[in-house]
Parts: C-alpha cells; structure tokens; sequence
C-alpha cells in the first residue's frame, strides 16, 4: 500500500488529572459539528415533571461525581421507558474499572471509563444490592441478577450543541455532562453558577432541563439535598464547560437478552486509526473462537465520527465465506452502536467478524476505533485472537498483538449460551421425532427454530406447524428458546420421506 498509515490521536492529558473527581478523556471526542434540520424545541423543559428524576444523593468525597453523573442518566433513561429500576449504585463503576491508569474512587474518572464497562456487560448494579461505600477501593462482585439492564448505546455529543443537548434530553431523559465547579462562580439569590476561565473542568453532574428565560440548564448534582435547590442548580449558558462533553445514553438492553460478550479490548476507543486521506473504505476483523451452543444475537462498535456508515459480516472459519451481511447502519453522532441481529446466529464455532467503516467527510482518513496505551491513562492488554485491517479492499494486514501495530481492535459480540447435544447425527431426538417437532418440546418453549451448521436461520416452527416440509437432507441444529430466557439444541439429521 502507497499510503502512509497514521496512529492518530487528537490531544493529550494535561494539567491537574485528579482535581474533584472528573478526568478529560485523552481524545477529543466531543470536537465536531453536525447539522440539525430546523428544531422546535420548548423555551423550557424540565425532567423532573415526567417523574423520572430520583432525588439527589451524596457522594461524600471528591472522585466520585462521575459516576453518580451516570448512573442518573441511566436511571433517567430506564425510568423514561417504563423501567421503575430505582437507584442504580455507583460503587461498580468507581472500583471495578480495568485498564486504566488511575486508582479507584478518589482519583476520579469519566464517561469512557463507565462506558468501556457498559460494553462488556459490567457496571449497572441495583444500589440495594450493592450500596455505595465512598470508603470501599476494591471491586465487590455482585450477580447478575441485580443488573436491572444493559446499555449498549451512547452519544458522545458534539461541543457546545445546544440543539443536541436539548434533543438528547427531551429523548432519553438526561445527559452527563462537566464542568468547573468554583464556589466564586456561584450566585446563590439565582442558585446559578457561571465559569469563565480555562483552567479545565473538575467536576460531573448530569442536566435534565433547562430554560431560555433564566439562560440556563437546569443541572442534577449529588453533594446532598442540603446543598443548591435540595441538590439542584442552574449552569449559565455563558458557562465555558457545561456543553464541552456532554453524553448522551441511548440504549436499555433487557438482560434475558444476553447472556455473555466476546471482546478483544478492555477499555474501549481510546484513539483513532487511519490513513492520511479521507473518503476511504476502511475494514477491520477479529475473530473470536465460541463456545459451543452459542447464539450471536447483537454485535457493536464505536464510530469515531458522524454520519459514519457501518457494516458487519459474518465470515466462515476458513474465511471463504460470508455467511451473513448486514444492513447498512449510518450513525448521527460519535459514540457507540448495538446492531441486533434479525436472527440468532448459530455460533459453535471460531468466526470471523468483519467492520466495515465509510465516512467520506473524515478528514483525517482515521475512522477505525481502537484501543491503546496511553501515557499516565491507560496499560492495555493485547487480545489474543487474530485481528487485521484493510483500505479500500487492499491486502489485509495484521493488526495488535506481535505486530507493528500494538493496539486492539474495538468490535464486541453479544450471545446467548445454548447447549448443543453431543449426539452422533441421530435422524430423531428428545424433540424430533423424523418427521416432525414433538409436542412435549413445545412445553415452556417460547419458539423453536432451525439453523444450519453454519449459523444461518433455516425456519422457525410454530405448535401448529411443527412439519420439516421443503427441508433438504443434511445436518442441522435444532434449538428451543424457552420462556425462562434458557436455550436447548441438538444437532440432528434430517432426511425426507423418498
């Protein structure tokens, strides 16, 4: 390839890392632009009303306020959409990130950190089930049980975008965002406060309004009902931070749904890469090596710029096959996307799973998101399983480990375990007959499909009709999904009546 290939990286942690407990991530994430089409928005909105909103807390000690940020816009979220969830703890998030370079609870942290644990499934905790100890600086485990739902979705919104902010939080029902909290820049007669100055922000609550009269959003803080409108203030427009980085979370994943998650990195998109021109269509593919019986049912990625088109493909072992496309996906904002499969896929076996990344508006050329190392933030760990890229359908080059590229790709894979029957090609088992699906079978199953040994979704029956009509011989897996959320198959033979 002619191309130069650049590591590319937008700015670096500077100033004071540990100041009141919020940590600016190292990429420039939130520096961009989008384009609205013309809004009508309310001259003011306020969450609370909706009933959505939990009264504050207290975060007892600086480092914390990041996380109590997200865990309110995850409430927010849950109880806009039905889920009466209740407190979520922060206490997972501040003691059970991995890979970063920071010590737990005091030293502070940001939405990426919650976000690389949203991904793999950890983080979401019921605070009954694990209560918030501002003294506690080991990760305590706690079931899944308690996970009340996944978030597989967010926005990292672009800087100072009012429009967006106002969307977001019309829609999902808060956003994150930061700031620089000096008792100088509060006006108690408003309870508002207004910072002008660059010397970075420190601290992490979440808006849920705001008002065009006061010029101000109305913002959620956690230093106890004492303090402001029994924890609640107002954030000047005028105010240099509050709109710098502002998040957005976009998805409730419900848990029945998955069961595990297949990654090659630990703390997610922590830089870009690329080549130095725009326009080209980047690919990248992993593969992951599944465990038997398991259904690929979502799959996920970060776009590292808007309007980003995504595409996945399910490739064979061999890498001879595509045995599934999917459809296009165009994203509105950066952040991180779940794309959920029309259908479960059969997955018993190494896959491949390919990205590819389209974005002629990327300047730089460097839409592949990536994990790496960075100076006083993050120490990876390089994932074992084989990762390459590619541009514009060149040749494939390795990519992370033992390669001159020591970075990880940023592709999860979301399952359901299932168990496949170790049963030498029988042409009946417990739940086919030879001819067709037996009634107990239907006991307690929500639906029960066939796949090919390939993955790929051959039919689904129905208690009415249970016939293998139009069925060519061969070998197949036969799977019940039962109303418990567990799954059964068996690998069976099927030869039609001559």
């Amino acid at each position: 390839m002619k191309k130069t290939i650049l590591l590319y990286l937008t700015c670096f942690l500077t100033g004071s890392l540990y100041a009141n407990g919020y940590i600016k991530p190292p990429m420039n994430a939130h520096e961009y632009s989008v384009t609205h089409e013309r809004a009508s928005l309310p001259a003011a909105y306020d969450s609370r009303d909706e009933g959505i909103i939990l009264p504050v807390r207290d975060q007892k000690i600086e480092g914390t306020c990041w996380a109590f940020a997200v865990t309110d816009a995850l409430q927010a979220l849950y109880h806009k959409n039905g889920f009466n969830t209740g407190y979520l703890s922060p206490q997972s998030f501040v003691t059970c990130f991995r890979g970063f370079d920071i010590p737990p609870v005091t030293k502070g942290g940001n939405e990426q950190m919650a976000g690389s644990m949203l991904a793999r499934l950890e983080g979401i905790v019921e605070e009954e089930a694990l209560p918030y100890n501002p003294y506690q600086t080991s990760c305590v485990s706690y079931e899944k049980k308690n996970t009340p739902m996944y978030t597989l979705g967010w926005y990292l919104l672009p800087k100072d975008d009012a429009i967006a902010i106002k969307k977001c939080i019309m829609e999902f029902g808060s956003v994150t965002a930061s700031f620089r909290y000096e008792t100088s820049c509060y006006d108690q007669a408003t309870n508002t406060h207004e910072y002008k100055g660059e010397e970075g922000v420190n601290h992490g609550i979440s808006l849920i309004g705001w008002d065009d009269s006061k010029n101000a959003w109305l913002a959620k803080n956690n230093w106890g009902s004492e303090k402001f409108d029994n924890g609640f203030l107002w954030i000047s427009y005028n105010d240099d931070y509050i709109t710098t980085e502002c998040v957005a979370y976009t998805d409730y994943t419900p848990t029945e749904s998955i069961d595990d998650v297949y990654h090659q990195n630990t703390v997610g998109m922590v830089g870009s890469f690329g080549i130095d021109e725009p326009g080209y269509l980047t690919d990248a593919i992993v593969r992951y090596d599944f465990e038997n019986g398991d259904q690929l049912v979502a799959l996920g990625t970060y776009a590292t710029y808007p309007n980003t088109k995504i595409c996945y493909n399910l490739i064979s072992k061999d890498l001879t096959r595509i045995l599934f496309t999917s459809d296009t996906i165009t994203v509105p904002y950066k952040g991180f996307y779940k794309y959920t499969l029309p259908e479960p896929f059969h997955a018993s076996d190494s896959l491949h799973i390919a990205v590819t990344y389209l974005n002629k508006d990327a300047e730089d050329g460097h839409i592949i998101p990536i994990e790496m190392d960075h100076d006083n933030y993050t120490t990876i760990t390089l994932g074992k399983e084989p990762q390459w890229i590619a541009f514009d359908n060149e040749d494939w080059m390795p990519f992370g480990k033992d390669t001159e590229y020591p970075h990880n790709l940023c592709i999860y894979a979301y399952v359901r375990h299932g168990e496949i029957s170790a049963i030498d090609m029988p042409t009946t088992s417990s739940i086919y007959n030879g001819r067709e699906i037996v009634d107990s079978a239907w006991d307690n199953a929500q639906k029960i499909q066939l796949f090919d040994t390939n993955g790929k979704l051959i039919k689904t029956f129905t208690q009415q009709n249970g016939q293998f009509s139009d069925i060519p011989y061969g070998i197949y897996i036969l799977s019940v999904e039962y109303k418990n959320g567990t799954c059964y198959g068996e690998k069976i033979l099927y030869k039609p009546n001559k």
